[in-house]
């Protein structure tokens, strides 16, 4: 719900340099950090050139502390901490990559500049010139005083990079650096130790490539905040993340990249940013202008009835930074990546032409022997790919996929892997597997080694689990999902008890007893994190036979469980006391959320629902009492659930909504029918326990391992974008809360008018930050685990593990505490009762491994390093299955409406449209029947004839008049046409064929009279946010995308 690439090019120092000339080379950390930022001028007027002499055969020795002058390409490819592992198919374009990698940054001796010979005299004291404009661009880093291992000569200033000077002995000169080397594992952890670095994870903006920006991962250290004062009081996820200016302040770094950034000054980081932004401005600018322009040619048959502000308008033109851009309060660069991302598969386009060079810095002698890349994501960056490695050089328009590998300092293009063809775009099979390449989903069988982890079937729960777990397979227990679900995770129970209060169960699928630590099945569930669910199938996390088998809690089977159970008070609803064990269950039946709805309203269960009966030996048909316990836990929970779920939002919850598509499918997986998804009392049913169960679990691990516990924690939205809204809102009438999100959600339920509750929401959605998993370790105040929409204090993943690997992680945990503390947590705790309720189960359920702390987190609990990594994978594939399903969605939709469309010999499918937006540039909307929302810009509302979509035959015109921020008054006429009036006057003629206005109303409520009003062909109308409009959305399959355009006349009741 949460930006043209601008590279900066700093000042080159190699011009009047003789090849065997280089200029001192810096002795401390701080004079490397980024030298070729630095223009040329600092140096020479600070340092006179001198001639340097190298021992043969002594390169490793010989000025350690300067860069890298020349390395076997192995050698130098081994530095580099973005290399990935080796696989099969790759190992023959190592060597390629590698060399390739280098001859891309070589510069043949006549390529350097020339200049007149001098004197050894004048070689040795230069003259200092004076300081000109392109000096201006100079920056610094911020001094490191105390650096571990290093000392900084008095007096030294930091040098721009020079060209490498060449081994003795060789012919041809040694690459040159095009960006800064990175800092070695080592010096990254006594530089973050000193608080000198602090680590995020990187993030680029892909409307401006220039724009990244680094999110923290953990609380930045006291010594950190004392080092660095712009970081006192960062909260993480909270507060702004770490502006990185431009390509060469990034350093090879790409999206989802967990980084070690060091901090500059503010006044050196408001230069560079200056200087980067310029070329996007003036991008920003010549759109800006080009719109007034197409605005005023659209306005050129009007008359002007707002001239003089019209003219105000075109005499002062907005910029991009006028707009809304603002400076960044935190500046760093990248100074090395600590763990590259491992989705590093992107698809786009390969052709023979190579990148043009507009960097003085890199060279133009790219070998011939190598393909142009070309991402589909404007983030990405361009690559080489080697000709040799393609079977077949593809067309222009088919789409690969490649892999990116390395990346070294020499080269300004990373190299890649050629991997596959998926051919061109348009047909739904492409589509889907370049969405899934895209996003990294996994869809290769899962490996022998992984199915060798797998238990042999048919199989039965051991004996010993038998005797270690809490039998509940007698108890009432049931589940209700999808009618199409066949990973079945969670299973409820409900029974009354003798004091009146009531038992509520939920058990969730042991998964981590099949999936243990350290094996091949773990590694592979962590490497997907989640299953990723598209429209037509999905692709699992784990293999089948667990899925939907062993770990599925099917009707009428014994399954292994942990469960958590609270003994509740009915008439508030008010947990008197919690549970966790490690249960065997057998569930009666799998109830469909249409089951259990009917149960709701009065129903009963059908004839033909599977339901059966644990006696205590064996699996029976169930009886008609066990189905009367069924409906009745149903009505039980439902009652319940509702009492839950006013309480939670009364103490501050927040629940926002968007529009969610099902698809029905033919034959041939084509969408024949498109609908939203309905939220009914039975999915909040099953929502409220389900919420109860992560939040008591989380309170369970946190108590028990305070400083390794996976928790999941959601950030209050972004105040700047929460402000716009509002804003917009006001002009309405509709005032926001924004205090907290319990005052949110007040405002939103105070809407009593269901189509603007829904846009409010709607509207609300943008400035949300989207929730994230992260280790309690790695954020030092607990009062950031806060989840804030839902306003719990500690809150995880814990009912989903099929699914997610974070459940996974979280079972092993509590399995951990149970093995250690046992079923309850005696010690007090604010989230955790004190009372232990008689009526729970008397069997321990000791772990299955462990019984001593030490053990325990040896056994099945990472070190808090480690799960922070898995937190951050999680996190990543998480957002990444996200997209990919939304992905999917759109391309139905797109197959869906262009059916429908040339089922009615449309251009596309007209729909209703509410007005979220009225802003100087367009109006912006969102459809309730599609979910599709964007804008309808002001100077595209009509093609070039001033014609729109029409809804009754007529055809309909607009002009615009003049264009100001406020509430919008269109005037439309049905132009008649020609043949049907052959006999009308020229005033008519010229009448029929004048372009009706559009005016923007900033007082709200008067309509400019254009003299047109009088004929039964015009329609005069003024909208604001709320009103409703008539569309014309219009699919687009390549790639596939909406266009929407207005339609007339508009639908407003």
């Amino acid at each position: 719900m949460d930006l043209n690439n601008n590279q900066h090019n700093s000042v080159n120092d190699s011009s009047g340099l003789a090849d065997d000339q280089s200029r001192p080379e810096p002795t401390t950390p701080s004079e490397r950090i980024h030298q070729h930022h630095l223009p040329a001028q600092d140096t020479a007027q600070s340092q006179p050139r001198r001639r340097r002499h190298r021992k043969k055969g002594n390169n490793d020795t010989a000025n350690q502390h300067g860069p890298i002058v020349h390395r076997e390409p192995r050698q130098a490819a081994a530095t580099n901490n973005q290399q990935q592992p080796v696989t099969d198919g790759q190992s023959s374009h190592r060597d390629k990559l590698t060399a390739a990698a280098h001859n891309s940054a070589e510069l043949p001796q006549n390529d350097l500049p020339s200049e007149p010979p001098r004197s050894k005299r004048s070689q040795n004291h230069q003259q200092p010139r004076k300081q000109t404009a392109a000096d201006t661009t100079n920056w610094r880093l911020r001094k490191l005083p105390n650096e571990p291992g290093t000392s900084q000569a008095p007096g030294s200033a930091m040098r721009a990079v020079t060209p490498a000077k060449p081994l003795h002995g060789s012919q041809s000169p040694a690459p040159r650096k095009v960006f800064a080397e990175h800092y070695p594992p080592k010096k990254v952890t006594a530089l973050m130790d000193a608080g000198l670095l602090v680590r995020g994870v990187m993030r680029i903006n892909p409307k401006n490539p220039t724009d990244a920006y680094v999110s923290l991962d953990e609380s930045p250290s006291p010594l950190a905040q004392r080092k660095n004062p712009e970081l006192q009081g960062y909260v993480v996820g909270n507060s702004s993340d770490i502006y990185i200016c431009g390509k060469d302040s990034r350093n090879r770094a790409i999206n989802n990249d967990v980084v070690a950034v060091k901090l500059l000054t503010r006044k050196a980081g408001r230069q560079l940013y200056k200087a980067n932004r310029m070329g996007y401005d003036k991008r920003m600018d010549k759109i800006t202008a080009q719109r007034r322009a197409r605005l005023d040619r659209m306005a050129d048959n009007v008359k002007n009835v707002n001239a003089e502000a019209a003219s105000d308008d075109a005499a002062e033109p907005q910029t991009s930074n006028d707009s809304g851009a603002r400076m960044p309060e935190l500046f760093g660069v990248v100074v090395a990546i600590i763990t590259p991302n491992a989705d590093r598969v992107f698809v786009g386009t390969l052709s023979n032409r190579l990148p043009a060079h507009r960097d003085s810095r890199a060279s133009d002698n790219i070998p011939l022997d190598m393909l142009q890349f070309k991402p589909l994501d404007p983030a990405v960056p361009l690559m080489l790919v080697p000709k040799d490695s393609v079977p077949e050089i593809p067309h222009h328009k088919d789409i690969c996929a490649v892999r990116m590998e390395l990346w070294p300092e020499t080269s300004k293009y990373p190299m890649a892997t050629y991997l596959k063809c998926l051919g061109q775009r348009g047909s739904v099979e492409i589509e889907t597997e370049l969405i899934l390449e895209e996003n990294g989903v996994s869809t290769e069988p899962f490996p022998p080694t992984v199915l060798r982890s797998l238990p042999k079937t048919p199989w039965k729960i051991p004996a010993t689990e038998l005797k270690s777990r809490t039998d509940l397979r007698t108890a009432c227990i049931f589940t209700i999902d999808p009618p199409t679900a066949r990973d079945l995770d969670d299973a409820v129970s409900c029974q009354l008890l003798p004091n009146g209060n009531v038992l509520i169960g939920v058990h969730i699928a042991d998964v981590s007893f099949f999936v243990r630590p350290h094996t091949a099945l773990d590694r592979m569930a962590k490497q997907r994190a989640t299953t990723t669910y598209m429209v037509q199938r999905a692709y699992p996390m784990l293999p089948a036979v667990l899925c939907e088998d062993l770990c599925s809690l099917n009707p009428g089977v014994d399954r292994l469980a942990f469960s958590v159970m609270w003994e509740i008070e009915p008439e508030s609803a008010t947990v008197c006391s919690t549970w966790f064990g490690r249960t065997v269950i057998s569930s009666a039946c799998k109830l469909s959320y249409d089951d259990a709805q009917h149960v709701i309203d009065g129903g009963h269960l059908a004839d033909s629902l599977a339901c059966f009966e644990h006696t205590g030996v064996r699996v029976a048909p169930a009886s008609q009492q066990r189905r009367s316990d069924i409906e009745a836990s149903v009505l039980w929970f439902f009652r319940l659930s509702k009492i839950m779920r006013k309480r939670r939002f009364d103490e501050g919850a927040l629940s926002l909504h968007s529009v969610r598509l099902s698809f029905d499918l033919d034959d041939n997986g084509q969408p024949i029918g498109c609908r939203t998804y309905d939220i009914k009392d039975s999915n909040r049913l099953i929502e409220e326990f389900m919420l109860l169960a992560n939040m008591s679990v989380a309170a369970r691990i946190e108590a028990c391992f305070p400083d390794a516990a996976l928790l999941r924690r959601h950030s209050p939205p972004l105040e700047r974008r929460l402000d716009e809204v509002c804003r917009q809102l006001s002009h309405s009438g509709i005032d926001i809360d924004t205090q907290s999100a319990g005052a949110i959600s007040r405002s939103i339920q105070d809407i009593s008018d269901p189509a603007i509750r829904y846009t409010v929401e709607e509207m609300l959605i943008s400035p949300m930050q989207r929730a994230a998993y992260f280790s309690t370790h790695a954020v030092a105040d607990r009062n950031d685990y806060r989840h804030y929409a839902l306003n719990a204090p500690l809150y995880t993943h814990f009912t989903s593990p099929i699914r997610r690997y974070a459940d996974v992680v979280v079972h092993r945990t509590l399995e951990a505490s149970l093995a250690v503390y046992g079923n309850h947590v005696a010690a007090e705790h604010p989230l955790l009762p004190p009372y232990f309720s008689p009526y729970f189960p008397q069997t321990a359920a000791a772990g299955s491994l462990t019984t001593s702390v030490n053990d325990a987190r040896a056994v099945l609990i990472p070190k808090p390093e480690a799960i922070a990594g898995i937190a951050h994978q999680c996190n990543l594939r998480k957002d990444a299955a996200k997209k990919a399903q939304e992905a999917s969605s759109t391309l139905f939709l797109v197959n869906y409406l262009t059916a429908a469309a040339l089922r009615m010999d449309t251009p596309g499918v007209i729909t209703q449209a509410i007005v979220t937006k009225v802003k100087e540039n367009g109006i912006s909307f969102v459809t309730p029947m599609f979910g599709v929302d964007g804008i309808i810009y002001m100077d595209r509302m009509a093609d070039r004839k001033g014609q729109v979509v029409s809804t009754d035959g007529r055809k309909w015109k607009l002009n615009m008049w003049s264009v100001k921020p406020a509430s919008v008054t269109l005037v439309w006429k049905a132009v008649p046409q020609p043949s049907t009036n052959p006999k009308a006057s020229d005033s008519e003629n010229q009448l029929a064929n004048m372009l009706s206005a559009l005016v923007i109303d900033d007082t709200r409520h008067s309509v400019v009279d254009l003299g047109c009003n009088g004929t039964t062909e015009t329609i005069t109308q003024t909208l604001r946010i709320f009103d409703k409009i008539s569309v014309c959305i219009i699919p687009e399959t390549s790639p596939p995308s909406v266009t929407v355009k207005l339609a007339m006349p508009y639908i407003n009741n």
